[in-house]
């Protein structure tokens, strides 16, 4: 749901989307966080490799759509 919220309160699709981007790796950034937190591990780590990983599964759907409906 997090990332669909922008696209709910901003009509112009190309700046909802880069909200939509900007929201959802904070989110990634703050669920990796706590993540490492309560299992023990280095939080800032964990954050990060939770915000990379999203971010790559990310950037791999995008590019998929785009090569299937150019």
């Amino acid at each position: 749901m997090v990332p669909l919220i922008p696209y709910m309160f901003i009509p112009i699709a190309r700046e909802a989307m880069v909200a939509s981007v900007v929201l959802t790796l904070l989110a990634l950034l703050i669920f990796g966080y706590a993540k490492g937190y309560f299992t023990g591990s280095k939080p800032f780590v964990s954050a990060f490799q939770t915000a990379l990983i999203g971010a790559i599964a990310s950037a791999a759907a995008y590019g998929l759509a785009k090569a299937i409906h150019p």
